[in-house]
């Protein structure tokens, strides 16, 4: 019995198959029979017909319905209804059941049976579906008792997942859903996280198969590739995560299995991703006009001179999101000390490509890079600020060799006071006038003398109300002593005023200084990556902080901020206060996951593709560059070598 419809017929998981006479036949039949004597006949030699035809094309499915014999089939001319099947309200009956052609799966059908739990313990029926990793849109069959099937159109990044037991999966395959007698499930394919079970009835001649997840373009087990993506979109370890699942004892995938999907798949996924946010910071700057604010710094991805990779990135203080990442390998410069103002040329060039004007670029004090601006961008309107915090940590550590000098203690006391006068001298010039804060900050070593008054035209005397009683909490210097002289000889040394001079009033790099420490996350400085392994965790890091940055203050229930005190080592015992913000949020990794998915649902050679692209732009590695020699010849230099430490017995 079967449901109609427009373009064919679908059976239903307990329909009984019938066979069509001949025409004639069938009119003889139909003129020749007589009360329900002849019906039962014809019924009966229908059925005969049927076991016959089954059994001469090999069709297994037929013994899907054991108690068909019993309860009569249906005839094209009468309807027997099987007490022993459930059937639906509303039935219509059209045309033959059986299908004579050589059976296949066109992956056009979409038909999802409908079963009867049979004590299996599971709230839904087990479906049957048939797996092949051949890409042609249709196949042959292999087992002809194979349902037809397609996964769903819903992601299966959203879909929960659980972890279960080889055992307890097992136990669902003991009962036949057709005769409810005892069968074996086996375990037809693994790979990964891929599973594909086969359950055969020896009573009934029942037969299906059964898989855990769908596949993506038909060749591609869809959990295998989101565990994947979801090891590189999260920042986690490949060979640290597989290990941990291994340990546990769950089916994966291998490292190289990942690092395959990687370098085909979600690359180009996270690649495609970040132009895309850089597409739309770089609409939003537009619509915002005036020119650019930028703060500059290169992260190397390893302590000392030897580093490997070196990164430039660039945050728009106005907006405070990542414009721009450079990744420049050692190779590529004379050495990795020249990594930051490659870098930066790079990203310079990639804003003229914009049409993007630089109003303002803020960066440490790298020298290189202070004349290659001065020399390129000054003239053509762009201000250079230098960090704050850059500065003040230098000084900080001069003051301090300065204290351990003889008669020199003192100036322990005044470290703290002299860092908070030159982030003072900063804020309080907003126009960053160079003669103001080279005024401001030179009064400062009349200040700790006791002497208020510089006549200086730019800076007369100090701001500060008469310094009486509570107010004074350090003793002063007295002019000429060795303390004092060598508090001038640090703080009014030519290189250091010169910085002064340049010192950024408004804005500083303490954003792009907390985006190097959440690169660390994704690509800690312990492990090596390739280059477009490095790149696109540096690029996950960036879409990170991105989504993140404006982040609002946490609250408790009754509307107050909340914070937290911290005693970072920076203060040396001191602490600090700090507002604690809301929890950060991973919807980009979730974005990414589902592009992964359709991405390769749609056509995986478009992502094969884009990654050629990537590999073919990026730099030949390290190693390419070193003369290569034999294996065996360097064992044998290795053994050499070390032979004269080895003793005979």
């Amino acid at each position: 019995m079967g449901y109609r419809s427009q373009d064919r017929v679908r059976l239903i998981a307990s329909a009984v198959p019938s066979i069509h006479t001949a025409p004639a036949a069938a009119a003889t039949a139909a003129a020749g029979s007589g009360g329900s004597e002849g019906a039962g006949a014809s019924v009966r030699d229908s059925a005969k017909r049927k076991r016959e035809l089954c059994t001469t094309l090999g069709d297994n499915s037929t013994a899907d319905s054991p108690t068909a014999s019993d309860a009569g089939l249906i005839d094209p001319e009468q309807e027997v209804v099987s007490p022993l099947v459930p059937q639906p309200t509303s039935v219509l009956h059209c045309g033959s059941q059986c299908n004579l052609r050589p059976f296949h799966r066109s992956s056009a059908v979409q038909v999802q049976p409908r079963m009867v739990s049979v004590g299996c313990q599971t709230e839904s029926p087990l479906p049957s579906p048939a797996h092949s990793d051949d890409e042609s849109s249709s196949v042959t069959m292999d087992h002809p008792g194979d349902m037809p099937w397609s996964p769903e159109e819903e992601m299966m990044m959203l879909l929960t997942k659980f972890i279960v037991c080889q055992t307890q999966l097992m136990s669902l395959f003991t009962i036949c859903p057709s005769c409810c007698g005892e069968t074996q499930g086996n375990v037809e394919q693994q790979e990964g996280t891929y599973i594909k079970i086969k359950q055969v009835c020896a009573a009934c001649g029942y037969e299906r198969f059964w898989q855990n997840q769908p596949m993506l373009y038909r060749n591609m087990p869809a959990c295998n590739l989101l565990l994947s993506g979801a090891i590189h979109f999260s920042g986690c370890m490949a060979t640290q995560t597989i290990r941990m699942l291994k340990l546990l004892g769950l089916q994966c995938i291998s490292v190289g299995t990942f690092f395959r999907h990687q370098r085909l798949y979600t690359i180009p996924t996270i690649v495609q991703a970040w132009q895309n946010e850089q597409a739309g910071i770089n609409r939003e700057l537009k619509e915002m006009g005036g020119g650019l604010i930028l703060s500059g710094d290169c992260r190397s991805d390893s302590p000392g001179h030897c580093a490997k990779y070196g990164t430039y990135s660039m945050i728009e203080d106005r907006i405070n999101k990542v414009l721009d990442l450079q990744l420049v390998q050692s190779s590529e410069v004379p050495s990795s000390t020249w990594c930051e103002l490659e870098g930066l040329k790079r990203s310079i060039d990639f804003l003229k490509e914009q049409h993007m004007q630089v109003s303002a670029l803020i960066t440490d004090r790298n020298r290189q890079v202070a004349k290659w601006v001065r020399e390129e961008l000054c003239p053509g309107g762009t201000s250079h600020f230098f960090d704050i915090w850059h500065i003040g940590k230098s000084l900080g550590k001069a003051l301090d060799a300065a204290a351990k000098e003889r008669e020199c203690e003192d100036l322990k006391l005044w470290r703290p006071a002299i860092i908070n006068h030159l982030y003072w001298t900063a804020a309080s010039t907003p126009d960053g006038d160079p003669d103001v804060m080279e005024a401001k900050w030179q009064s400062m070593v009349n200040h700790v003398q006791d002497i208020h008054e510089h006549g200086t035209p730019a800076f007369p005397c100090c701001a500060h109300p008469p310094l009486e009683g509570e107010a004074r909490d350090k003793e002063w210097l007295e002019p000429g002593t060795t303390a004092a002289i060598k508090l001038e000889r640090v703080t009014l040394r030519t290189a250091l005023v010169k910085d002064v001079r340049k010192l950024s009033p408004q804005h500083q790099t303490y954003s792009l200084e907390a985006f190097n420490s959440l690169i660390l996350h994704f690509a800690p400085k312990h492990t090596g990556f390739s280059f477009l392994g490095m790149y696109s965790r540096l690029l996950m890091a960036a879409l990170h902080f991105n989504h993140n940055s404006s982040r609002e203050v946490a609250r408790t229930s009754d509307g107050e901020v909340r914070y937290a005190v911290r005693y970072p080592r920076f203060c040396k015992g001191g602490w600090v206060v700090r507002p604690i913000k809301e929890k950060p949020s991973y919807a980009y990794a979730a974005a990414l996951m589902e592009s992964l998915s359709e991405g390769y649902s749609r056509s995986p050679e478009t992502l094969r593709e884009s990654s050629a692209v990537l590999s073919s732009t990026a730099p030949a590695p390290l190693s390419t560059s070193c003369q290569e020699i034999a294996k065996d010849e360097a064992v044998g230099l290795y053994l050499a070598r070390h032979s004269r430490f080895n003793t005979g017995n």
